[in-house]
C-alpha cells in the first residue's frame, strides 16, 4: 500500500476520522492514540474513550456500540 493510500482511522469514541475532525474547546481533534494497523483511535475530543481503550476497545463494533450508546 502506498503511502497516498493511507486507510482511515475511526475514533472509538465520537466516531471521527482522519478526514473529519471533530470540534473541542481547543479547537479540531488530534489524535492521542491511533493504531494504524487497526485504523482506530482515540481523539482529543474523547478523552474519556481512553479508559475503553486500555480495557482491548480496538475494532469497529466498538466505534458503533459507543455510537448507540451515546444516541440511543
Amino acid at each position: 500500500m502506498k503511502q497516498s493510500e493511507l486507510v482511515l482511522a475511526h475514533c472509538i469514541g465520537c466516531g471521527c476520522d482522519d478526514h473529519h475532525s471533530c470540534d473541542t474547546d481547543y479547537g479540531k481533534c488530534t489524535w492521542i492514540i491511533v493504531d494504524r494497523e487497526l485504523n482506530v483511535g482515540v481523539c482529543s475530543g474523547c478523552e474519556d474513550a481512553l479508559a475503553a481503550w486500555q480495557q482491548g476497545a480496538r475494532s469497529a463494533a466498538a466505534v458503533q456500540a459507543r455510537a448507540l450508546h451515546r444516541h440511543g
